[in-house]
């Protein structure tokens, strides 16, 4: 275990019997999202005033003949065959060569993408990380599906997957807009109720902590005071544009689902997510493409992925993976056109965390797996290729950049990679 892992570790334990002397209730603590704020210290508490998004990318079954043949750029930034549709948003990108996926490649275990299956870990990062910086989000963390039908989802809480996927962008937007979950600017009585429980909270503890602790507890109260500014603007009646009363598919897309609408739908889907974390609604989204069999079509192209990964045809199974590349450039350019409402535009304060579940399908291996990242802004050192040991080192970076370090209750972390993060 690495000293950085030992002493997070020693610190989340020290933490907790702090708590438990302090005689305040863990659940309520969870609940405030005090527990990850007064362990984190300055990042966490950018990323929380700053409102730093994530976007976990799911496309299953890897690359041909793996990353270094097919996927991974030189490091001029050349794109091989199936990278070459980012090539006109390339310098939003972090390439990440020689991934290995932890507990290796293959069909099954899909959860293990977003970390999960490995010992002690109680669920995979989009799940950890809506329980600690989502925590006073309407919805902790989103899960978006494209044609998964339901089937083998990403996400999970121990060895259970979680099947609450909205395949159906129609629907999704309903439940995001629709009444169904609190859509107000920012869910303003929740969100009073849950600054109350912060506070409370802080007032149990205050007395019982040392300087050290003190400080982060005044540090916390930034983002505190950034909820309550937030909350006094939405009583205002005060909202991002696009969130007082937003519509679904202002462009007519086909909604039909079908393999043949996969590209719309795909559309819809990244409209949804950046509705949702545009409007506050969420800042943890994951976007799920098929399911890892890969036994499903997409627009334009014969047969089924899968068919193409067994072909025997590398051009073949090119086309499909060269395809959601084009999906992934769509989503990156997407967020650098939309404004952010705290100022410039929502790929400077959203990383996209691009994942598969194999390195190249048609061997099922698991080594030099095609991973990516995108946006972030200033915080990412992008526009390169940087070497990561394994994909776990991947899903640190992502939860660093959203100000959480250490064991916080979900995969296993195995430190943030070297040279991505200012």
């Amino acid at each position: 275990m690495s000293h950085a892992k030992e002493t997070a570790l020693l610190k989340r334990r020290e933490f907790l019997k702090f708590i438990g002397k302090a005689g305040l209730s863990l659940p309520v603590l969870q609940a405030s999202g005090l527990g990850a704020g007064l362990l984190l210290g300055r990042q966490a508490m950018a990323a929380a005033v700053d409102m730093r998004r994530v976007i976990f990318l799911y496309v299953p079954d890897g690359t041909p003949l793996a990353a270094s043949y097919s996927y991974t750029p030189s490091d001029d930034l050349t794109l091989k065959t199936c990278s070459a549709p980012l090539e006109d948003v390339k310098n939003h990108c972090v390439f990440l060569r020689d991934v290995e996926i932890v507990g290796g490649g293959g069909h099954g275990l899909t959860q293990r993408v977003l970390g999960a299956f490995a010992d002690g870990v109680t669920g995979t990062i989009d799940l950890a990380l809506g329980e600690t910086v989502g925590s006073t989000s309407p919805v902790a963390s989103l899960r978006l599906g494209i044609r998964t039908r339901g089937l083998d989802p990403i996400s999970a809480r121990g060895f259970a997957a979680v099947t609450d996927y909205q395949d159906n962008p129609q629907t999704a937007f309903e439940k995001l807009f629709g009444g169904a979950i609190d859509a107000s600017p920012i869910g303003a009585k929740r969100d009073k109720k849950m600054l109350e429980i912060n506070r409370e909270a802080l007032d149990k503890i205050k007395t019982r902590l040392g300087n050290y602790e003190l400080h982060r507890l005044e540090e916390h109260r930034e983002a505190i005071a950034k909820l309550q500014s937030d909350i006094d603007a939405a009583s205002q009646g005060s909202a991002p544009a696009g969130c007082s009363d937003p519509l679904f598919n202002p462009q007519g897309l086909s909604a039909q689902q079908v393999d043949t609408e996969f590209t719309n739908l795909f559309a819809l889907q990244s409209e949804n997510a950046i509705l949702a974390l545009k409007c506050n609604l969420t800042r943890v989204v994951t976007m799920q493409l098929g399911t890892h069999q890969s036994d499903f079509a997409v627009t334009g192209l014969s047969g089924d992925y899968h068919t193409s990964i067994h072909s025997g045809n590398l051009d073949y199974y090119a086309s499909y993976r060269t395809y959601f590349s084009e999906r992934v450039a769509h989503l990156i350019r997407r967020l650098a056109e939309e404004d952010d409402p705290a100022g410039g535009k929502m790929i400077d304060s959203t990383l996209v965390v691009q994942v598969t579940d194999m390195a190249d399908g048609n061997a099922h291996t698991g080594s030099d797996a095609p991973y990516m990242l995108a946006g972030g802004g200033s915080a990412v050192n992008r526009g390169r290729v940087i070497s990561v040991g394994n994909h776990h080192q991947l899903l640190d970076t992502a939860a660093e950049y959203m100000g959480v370090y250490g064991n916080i209750g979900g995969y296993a972390p195995a430190g943030p990679a070297s040279n991505i993060l200012f």
